[in-house]
């Protein structure tokens, strides 16, 4: 398990990444996915371990590697904090522009050299259901939280929920008895004291 950071912190390395951009003549974008996007852009996730990115091309210029390589060694983070193994778990019917909402241009003073963007939650709510890990005795119980957030969000149901899974992963859908089983779960155990989720704000 890796060290987890916060929301501040990741928005410090962001202003790094972005500088680190600006410096090289180029303009940087990063899909973010996961907790991280949940993080940086909900009232409900907190911390997170790692940022999931869609992919950005291979190899990474030498000035991108040596910047994450010394975000993770001053914050004592793990050297793949930023990584974009989440990208074989997209969905090829998710639309970069339709699906996704700009975040935020860093560094936040100066110059931009790093865009941001997130799902919007329909779909990430159909990325968390797709990847629930409901057997794990430590991420189950945040994904769990993470889908009813995102439910109250997006205002569906169990069935609705299902509904955003087939537009973006229909096999998923159509195969989905581990999806069905921890929605009734769920719906079992909601309870909707406390603040209004807010994603992405």
């Amino acid at each position: 398990m890796g060290v987890f950071f916060d929301r501040a912190g990741l928005l410090a390395a962001f202003d790094a990444l972005g500088a680190a951009a600006r410096d090289h003549g180029t303009r940087l974008e990063l899909a973010v996915y996961g907790g991280a996007a949940l993080m940086l852009a909900s009232n409900f996730r907190f911390a997170t371990e790692d940022v999931d990115i869609a992919e950005i091309g291979t190899p990474w210029p030498d000035w991108l590697s040596a910047a994450v390589s010394g975000i993770a060694r001053r914050n004592g983070w793990s050297e793949g904090w930023l990584n974009d193994a989440v990208t074989f778990h997209l969905s090829p019917l998710a639309d970069r522009a339709a699906d996704h909402v700009e975040f935020g241009s860093f560094p936040r003073s100066g110059p931009a050299g790093l865009t941001v963007t997130v799902p919007k939650a329909e779909y990430l709510l159909s990325l968390k259901l797709k990847a629930a890990r409901i057997a794990d005795p430590y991420k189950g119980p945040q994904d769990s939280a993470d889908i009813l957030n995102l439910m109250r969000v997006v205002g569906v149901d169990a069935e609705g929920a299902m509904e955003v899974l087939g537009r973006y992963f229909p096999r998923s859908a159509a195969d989905g008895a581990k999806q069905r089983f921890l929605l009734k779960r769920l719906m079992g155990e909601r309870q909707e004291d406390g603040d209004a989720p807010i994603y992405p704000r």
